[in-house]
């Protein structure tokens, strides 16, 4: 079955400027790896939300098309726990396969 390449944006400071400790992105790291099999961190990007330009790393995690609204509260969580209005979430339609490169078959 097809599964849903999901991105949201995590910032590198908190809303005061503090950086967000090493320990918290590890935690998070962790969560999505022990949920969702994995995750992918691209490196700092600038962007603009409302006129607050700031850094964030882009996550993704492949996730089936049910897992998508457990992945959405774990944003929503981590969204809360660095203190944010609000997370960038996309979940689009499947189209990823994880293919086992043995036997040539899809993954679960």
């Amino acid at each position: 079955m097809a599964k849903s390449r999901c991105r949201f944006l995590v910032p590198v400071r908190y809303n005061d400027g503090r950086l967000v400790e090493p320990e918290v992105m590890l935690e998070i790291k962790m969560a999505l790896d022990r949920r969702f099999g994995g995750y992918k961190m691209l490196s700092p990007t600038e962007g603009s939300w409302h006129g607050q330009v700031e850094e964030t790393h882009e996550i993704e995690v492949t996730v089936l098309p049910k897992q998508i609204p457990e992945l959405r509260e774990v944003v929503i969580a981590i969204g809360k726990r660095l203190g944010q209005h609000a997370m960038y979430f996309d979940a689009p339609a499947p189209s990823v396969e994880i293919i086992d490169v043995e036997s040539g078959r899809e993954e679960d």
